[in-house]
């Protein structure tokens, strides 16, 4: 089935039940995790606990775990059982998929780089890029944050999530027996655990069973010192030690090379994952370090931003209700009747759960814009519309799209943002980057106009790309695309519309259908979960028209009111619903009708598009490409598991999806999503494994290739940046031929004063006069010394050995009567040391040397002969070890000898020249 536009797609339910990026990229056995199901359960457990801790004013407090130990917990859940109302958790879950793209894309974007996968015992490069990502994140959430900020932070949230996920699929650290999470990854005070030297074989061979399964059930030889699989990934890991663990599984190409076989619990399928056995258990830790990252007390998250930014970063506040208003003189009156109209409708919902979180005023002349209002008050947004003074203008067009552009910016994600003007926008080259905007803030733009006016001068505007439906002005247009309302009407009947802001009030706002009649009625499902709808309908052919809403029986609603009450625009509110099954709407005369159905519900649905990237399916990136293959991933929302999608429907030219199923109550329902699919024939391509990351001072060079799937055209690019980091770009414009691509490079700089991490969304676009596409790419800002790393183990020195443990003195009760000794130095040039021995801890005894305390030691380890073996792990602060292995169970011929003082030397070594070495 093709959409709109020339858009096929592939449905794939997604029901929430390393690790596999996403249940898109392949079958799994049913139980099985995946990094989004991880990323999910682990922000849902944090979100959960923040509630319990955090009650709402007036609330009664929560018990630990009531809310976190739901079962099942879902988001839908817990909203209800927080707010004690039908609350929407949509843009939660935005939140939560936008963590999960950046998350996947690690897959796409680092498939190279081992530090990402805590692959081939690199723990002090993963651990170090884990840390620098989070520094990033945090740093770029301080102080004031715009919703391209909190992308890009959700972005690199998503990345920092899969590194420490990794850890517990592609390391031993389940297989040692631990049953929480490494704390180390995240807090450096916690202490580092050792790390197995370059020289310690760490796995054995499995036993071979089949060309692609081994049985690997203790293959480990190391199971008090961390280690990881071998994965081999070009340059970063190159090859795979003898005697090291392999990644393993059909996909590791080196698992039938010694040690064969490998340690991955990616799975629970013996062919893709050696240790498929522990699979659960790496996912549940990987779970709860998920949930430790946001929420662990004394390093999480949250103790890093505060409780505010929290709640931003997931969408938990709510929703923003905004003005962008022209203060031009000739908005006077409209400036008074929103006052007038709007505050009444404020103040009624202002107590209830579907009331906005907070209000923002964004003024907008000529040529000034701001400054923005922020409130929660409704007395203060009212003092604040009440002190617009509509002055100044001059020349008719107006600065709009730049009071637009800020009002998206400082408005939550998925907000109502209303504009009133009565000119047309003299910024109009705004237009592609306020749909960016729109794109990934969610949010919707409502246009009321009491005028409209366009420059008397041709300005140098790029056209609109090309469309099928042609619009009245710009206003219409971003309306459209935002799945907003658009209305022109005269200044004097601007309050009859301004009721269309009552609809906007609304904590589970749903689509329930949208389509054009041509002819007289229209029918659609109510479900039971719809507690009230709204019925809109527009005439696309001749002003003046009658409507009426009709119950499944046939007799028109009496507990309609209405909303909007023009010529050629209806707008009424059917609220209670009393009645479930198939409703209709009725219009006279006969003609054509755009018909728009809305409500409110717990049940909606949520989407992503995806496609195949190096052998997973990975969100896109951008939007989708005319004629290219996708992967349509649902995801259900509400309160009940047994609902049934039967169908996914394309509507209208622009591309909204609809699904269609049983409800709980098994009635027909049908949802459609507001975020349009805007299908393009030109798109814009990351490059694999480019670094995005610079030092204070130093440079960037990003590029990405542009590559024409659609018929010739002259496009002009353009890269910005949040930060201001982007310097230059290159080339500006190109000719492309149809198939035909280009580089376009980007160079950014860090400013050298700034010697803090930071970060930002560099935004690359390309259009011509018939397309239009666009890619972000997250720039983080690093300090030199972060990048520095310690992998420099320990050394140590033999000073004294006695080893007289040979022959029959190995064998009860004499051994009891014998002992052995040795006598060494240690010491580390940057962090306190630790010394463990095995088997006999209590054997082992240190005392500090000099002023550098822990850093330099003198130790003594005394056993007697019953035990002629040690192994003593020196560890530094970072986990960096360094071993001396005693074994001396083999009877060996007799020999007196000395030892040699050699700083370093290895004892194994040493022992095999002198193998009974006396004190001298």
């Amino acid at each position: 089935m093709l959409l709109p536009k020339g858009l096929p797609y592939l449905l794939c339910l997604g029901f929430v039940i390393g690790f596999r990026p996403n249940r898109e990229s392949g079958s799994l056995p049913p139980g099985d995790f995946t990094d989004a199901d991880i990323t999910e359960m682990g922000v849902l457990r944090a979100v959960a606990s923040y509630m319990e801790k955090n009650p709402l004013p007036g609330k009664p407090p929560m018990s630990p775990g009531e809310l976190e130990n739901m079962e099942p917990l879902t988001a839908t859940r817990l909203f209800k059982a927080y707010f004690q109302a039908d609350v929407s958790p949509s843009r939660f879950v935005k939140a939560i998929q936008e963590i999960i793209s950046g998350n996947n894309l690690v897959e796409a974007d680092h498939s190279k780089d081992s530090s990402f996968f805590f692959y081939c015992e690199e723990f002090t490069k993963s651990i170090n890029q884990l840390r620098n990502l989070r520094d990033s994140v945090l740093s770029g959430l301080k102080g004031s944050v715009s919703s391209s900020t909190l992308e890009s932070a959700r972005l690199n949230t998503g990345k920092v999530l899969h590194i420490l996920q990794k850890f517990y699929s592609n390391t031993n650290w389940v297989e040692m027996g631990n049953s929480k999470p490494y704390e180390h990854l995240l807090n450096p005070s916690s202490r580092a655990f050792p790390l197995a030297p370059a020289t310690k074989d760490t796995c054995k061979d499995c036993r071979e069973l089949s060309t692609k399964r081994y049985s690997c059930d203790d293959n480990l030889l190391a199971l008090d010192m961390l280690t990881s699989g071998y994965m081999l990934t070009g340059a970063s890991c190159p090859k795979k030690p003898k005697g090291k663990c392999g990644h393993g599984g059909k996909r590791d190409p080196t698992q039938n090379f010694p040690a064969k076989g490998g340690i991955n619990k990616e799975t629970s399928d013996p062919e893709q994952s050696p240790h498929y056995y522990l699979h659960q258990r790496a996912a549940e830790l990987a779970i709860q370090a998920t949930r430790d990252f946001f929420v662990g007390a004394g390093f999480g998250f949250l103790d890093e931003v505060g409780k505010e930014i929290f709640q931003k970063f997931f969408n938990l506040q709510g929703y923003s209700l905004t003005f962008a208003i022209d203060t031009t003189g000739s908005m006077s009156d409209d400036i008074q009747q929103v006052k007038t109209t709007c505050i009444d409708l404020l103040r009624k919902y202002s107590g209830s759960p579907d009331a906005p979180y907070n209000y923002i005023l964004v003024p907008f002349n000529d040529p000034d814009v701001g400054p923005v209002l922020k409130t929660s008050s409704v007395d203060e947004i009212e003092s604040y519309i009440s002190d617009l003074r509509a002055t100044g203008g001059g020349d008719c067009p107006e600065m709009s799209l730049t009071g637009l552009k800020l009002a998206l910016q400082e408005s939550l994600p998925r907000s109502k943002i209303f504009t009133f003007t009565d000119a047309g926008a003299k910024d109009a080259e705004l237009r592609d980057e306020i749909k960016v905007l729109v794109d990934s803030s969610g949010s919707d733009v409502n246009c009321f106009l009491t005028g409209y006016c366009a420059s008397r001068k041709r300005r140098s505007v790029p056209e609109p790309a090309a469309s099928t439906r042609s619009f009245a002005n710009l206003y219409e247009e971003l309306a459209s695309y935002s799945g907003g309302y658009y209305a022109l009407t005269t200044k004097s009947q601007l309050s009859q519309i301004l009721g269309i802001m009552e609809l906007s009030l609304n904590a589970a706002p749903v689509k329930v259908a949208h389509s054009r009649l041509d002819g007289t009625r229209f029918s659609f499902p109510v479900d039971e979960t719809l507690t009230e709808i709204s019925v809109s309908v527009k005439s696309l052919s001749s002003a003046g028209f009658t409507m009426t809403v009709e119950e499944p029986s046939g007799v028109s609603s009496t507990a309609t009111s209405v909303v909007i009450n023009t010529a050629s625009h209806k707008v009424v509110k059917v609220s209670p619903i009393n009645v479930q099954g198939s409703w209709a709407v009725v219009v006279t005369p006969s003609g054509s009708y755009e018909v728009e159905i809305g409500g409110k519900s717990l049940l909606d649905f949520s989407y992503q598009i995806m496609q195949p990237q190096n052998e997973y399916v990975l969100p896109i990136e951008g939007r989708p490409v005319k004629g290219s293959e996708y992967t349509v991933s649902i995801k259900l929302m509400g309160e009940a598991s047994d609902m049934e999608v039967q169908r996914l429907v394309a509507l209208s030219e622009a591309t909204l999806l609809m699904v269609e199923g049983l409800s709980p109550g098994h009635f027909p329902f049908s949802r459609v999503n507001t975020d349009p699919i805007n299908a393009e024939s030109v798109q814009i391509v990351s490059l694999p494994d480019q670094n995005n990351t610079m030092s204070p001072g130093k440079s960037l060079e990003v590029s990405v290739a542009v590559v024409n799937d659609g018929a010739t055209g002259s496009f002009s690019f353009n890269v910005w940046d949040d930060m201001g980091f982007m310097k230059s770009f290159s080339p500006t414009t190109a000719v492309l031929n149809p198939g035909q691509n280009i580089t376009l490079t980007a160079n950014f700089v860090a400013a050298v004063e700034s010697n803090t991490f930071a970060a930002s969304i560099a935004t690359f676009t390309a259009k011509s006069s018939m397309a239009q596409n666009y890619l972000k790419m997250p720039i983080i800002v690093i300090p030199e010394e972060a990048l520095e790393t310690d992998e420099t183990p320990p050394i140590y020195k033999l000073l004294d050995f006695y080893m007289p443990c040979v022959g029959k003195l190995q064998n009860q009760p004499i051994c009891s009567q014998h002992s052995w000794f040795m006598r060494f130095f240690a010491m580390d040039g940057q962090s306190t040391i630790t010394l463990r021995a095995n088997p006999n801890s209590s054997g082992l005894s240190c005392t500090p040397q000099g002023t550098e305390s822990d850093n330099n030691v003198i130790c003594q380890y005394r056993s007697d002969c019953c035990s002629p073996y040690v192994e003593i792990v020196i560890s530094d602060e970072n986990g960096n070890a360094a071993t001396i292995a005693i074994d001396y169970r083999r009877s060996r011929p007799p020999a007196t000898a000395y030892c040699r003082r050699e700083n370093t030397m290895s004892v194994v070594d040493l022992l095999a020249r002198n193998p009974h070495c006396d004190s001298g």
